[in-house]
């Protein structure tokens, strides 16, 4: 098929077929000396070539198109130069983990900073009485949803009242209304893997019984997470932080981030969403639809 047609006033020279196969390569950011080689390598003149390329630049669609794009790509490598500072860090990429810390430390070097963390400090009581063993707590899901692991609102599903009963928050740490604090019971039968997940607000993710293997992936590998997904096999991997959390332990969930986990022999987990700071938990809200950008001047 040929690659060119006669040339008309304000027209593309290329045959339907040849313009959508230029459009799609400036699209993907071919620079347009590199396309109208191409084009001449194809047959096409070097005047219709050069023509070619200026027409389809200036087309409206592709125009919106390429700067769409563009502002695409200066975010994808602002996320890769954030990924190149965090992985230049003394020693490999790790979690840090805490016998004790101050909320003061908590939120300056971590919360504020979009970086996990697991500490012990201010274990509550109340999550190791009777009420909270797995024996109890799967007797309370039931034999169908105890078999699957689940995430279920403790201060909307009646079933779970005699869990909220002496709950108390992460002194400093949540904030002091506990009904405020959103908390949410973790459960998984013995066996259990959840894959990857945006965590779409900060949380603090408690283990009460059983081990957690937990898969992290930070928010700047994005556009790493969204290729891996799909496009399996892909050579260019997302960086994973692996940590195991025990009982009695906790973990910051940042905003942002991804994470999955195994438990081997069943876990139980309650978490928190509110903090005690002035201002209200942010939400990523992954789903959201963009709104429309500046509308262009009236003639």
């Amino acid at each position: 098929m040929r690659a060119s047609r006669e040339v008309e006033a304000g027209t593309s020279p290329l045959t339907p077929e040849w313009r959508r196969w230029l459009v799609e390569n400036l699209v993907r950011g071919a620079s347009p000396k590199e396309l109208v080689a191409s084009l001449e390598k194809a047959g096409v003149t070097a005047e219709q070539a050069r023509r070619a390329v200026e027409v389809e630049q200036q087309e409206p669609f592709v125009a919106g198109a390429l700067r769409a794009v563009g502002m695409q790509r200066k975010l994808e490598g602002l996320l890769d130069v954030y990924a190149e500072l965090f992985q230049q860090t003394e020693g490999p990429p790790r979690v840090d983990r805490h016998e004790a810390l101050t909320p003061g430390a908590f939120f300056d070097r971590y919360y504020f900073d979009n970086l996990p963390v697991v500490l012990r400090e201010g274990w509550s009581a109340s999550l190791e009485s009777r009420a909270w063993s797995r024996e109890n707590v799967a007797a309370l899901l039931g034999a169908r949803e105890a078999n699957h692991a689940c995430c279920v609102p403790l201060f909307e599903d009646p079933r779970l009242e005699s869990l909220t009963r002496g709950l108390t928050p992460l002194r400093g740490f949540t904030a002091e209304d506990v009904r405020a604090c959103e908390p949410r019971l973790w459960w998984e039968p013995p066996g259990a893997e959840v894959p990857l997940r945006a965590a779409r607000r900060n949380v603090l993710l408690a283990q009460v019984h059983g081990e957690r293997r937990l898969q992290l992936v930070p928010a700047f590998e994005l556009r790493r997470v969204i290729t891996a997904s799909s496009e399996p096999g892909c050579d260019e991997a997302p960086l994973h932080l692996e940590v195991t959390l025990s009982p009695g332990e906790w973990v910051l969930l940042p905003v942002g981030w991804w994470y999955g986990f195994r438990a081997p022999d069943g876990g139980v987990a309650v978490s928190f969403e509110a903090f005690a700071l002035p201002e209200p938990n942010v939400t990523w809200d992954v789903d959201a639809e963009p709104q429309p950008s500046p509308l262009p001047p009236r003639d």
